[in-house]
């Protein structure tokens, strides 16, 4: 009998579910694969066949929570009416608040990633696919709706706000504020900085800033030293054709 997708997914998440908790009751290095499957309900074939580390499972937890936030954002209704900010907010506080319930473990996942170095942070940007296509969408929608002007360097705007996501989880983590008010605070200003920037025109007076500097010291650099390689190799033709006659 042929598994549909559906099930396929509903058993992924039992596992997920299932292994976030062993890992919040026994520790990440405590936990096996084996306890994980048994606590889920499954095999031992059918979890390495899902996840055959407990690496690729972290992985696939992330990519797991990405998906519900945006499930969460299509059935807000008046999304669309959103400004950039609100928009950009909204998936950051939905994501952070999937994560309310699961925090012990997030906490683990963040003391692996920037103390012990269990887990390379380079492999997280391995996640990040659909929260960046998001945000790519959600930057063309509001440059479309003329809402901001293109910025340049556009393309690697996406890129850069999830860097900025993974220092405001780092930050949730280690804040026991009252009801992560200091978060609260911190998206708020860091996102308020941000539409400013976007609204300015600074950032391409930053890029106009960097092409005179480009065009008239790195460039006339690159060519001084292009001409002295030219009339460096013409000296040693020359000496190669004096010393061969």
């Amino acid at each position: 009998m042929k598994i549909t997708q559906s099930a396929k997914e509903k058993t992924k998440v039992k596992i997920l579910q299932a292994a976030v908790d062993l890992i919040i009751e026994k520790g990440f290095d405590n936990a096996s694969l084996r306890e994980m499957a048994k606590n889920a309900g499954v095999s031992n074939p059918t979890i390495y066949n899902y996840f055959p580390s407990k690496e690729k499972l972290l992985y696939a937890y992330i990519e797991q929570k990405h998906k519900e936030t945006i499930e969460i954002l299509q059935k807000i209704e008046d999304f669309h009416t959103y400004t950039l900010r609100e928009q950009l907010q909204t998936l950051i506080e939905t994501e952070l608040e999937l994560y309310l319930e699961d925090r012990e473990f997030i906490i683990q996942i963040a003391d692996m990633v920037f103390h012990s170095h269990g887990i390379k942070i380079g492999k997280l940007y391995e996640t990040n696919t659909l929260f960046i296509e998001t945000v790519e969408e959600m930057l063309n929608i509001a440059i479309e709706a003329e809402e901001i002007t293109e910025p340049p360097f556009k393309e690697h705007l996406p890129s850069l706000f999830w860097d900025y996501y993974i220092m405001v989880v780092a930050y949730w983590v280690k804040d026991d504020s009252e009801m992560f008010e200091n978060t609260t605070q911190f998206i708020d200003h860091s996102l308020g900085l941000m539409e400013a920037v976007l609204h300015s025109d600074i950032l391409n007076k930053a890029n106009d800033l960097g092409m005179f500097f480009f065009k008239t010291h790195i460039l006339s650099q690159i060519q001084k030293f292009s001409t002295q390689k030219q009339t460096f190799n013409k000296v040693k033709r020359k000496l190669g054709e004096i010393l061969h006659g």
